[in-house]
């Protein structure tokens, strides 16, 4: 029998599901369906069950999310909506907070990798250098972070 943490974190995934279902005007068939899975472990997704975690993975492409929205869900968290553009490439909505903070953690990597001689400082200015050349292009809005 999972903890109570286990079954709030289970109810609220379902509660968001369900939610999600219903703005897609998706009956509860159409996503077993669309998922591969059978209708008695859909219904148990809704109903705050456990499922095995491939299962979750299985309904999440079919509500239109990114993989592992449901286990960030579980963690509290939300899905995150995911558009296919084709087979191999999926967009996704991101606040201009997020996608900046994601490039600032891009560039120190890139500059960690090919160099050795760059001090923390220098690459301190190469992160707010590129970030200020993508406001300048009009990428990140201005006066962001």
């Amino acid at each position: 029998m999972p903890s109570p943490a286990d079954e709030t974190a289970l109810q609220r995934l379902a509660d968001v599901v369900q939610r999600r279902r219903v703005e897609l005007d998706l009956k509860k068939i159409d996503v077993a369906n669309g998922a591969e899975i059978a209708i008695n472990t859909y219904v148990k997704i809704e109903s705050g069950q456990s499922v095995r975690d491939v299962t979750y993975g299985k309904i999440e492409s079919v509500l239109g999310w990114a993989p592992g929205s449901s286990k960030e869900v579980l963690r509290g968290g939300q899905p995150t909506i995911a558009e296919r553009l084709t087979d191999d490439a999926v967009v996704s909505p991101l606040a201009s907070a997020q996608l900046e903070a994601d490039l600032e953690q891009a560039v120190v990597n890139a500059a960690i990798a090919v160099t050795d001689n760059l001090s923390a400082s220098e690459i301190r200015k190469l992160k707010h250098a590129v970030l200020e050349e993508l406001r300048r292009a009009g990428h990140l809005p201005k006066g962001s972070r």
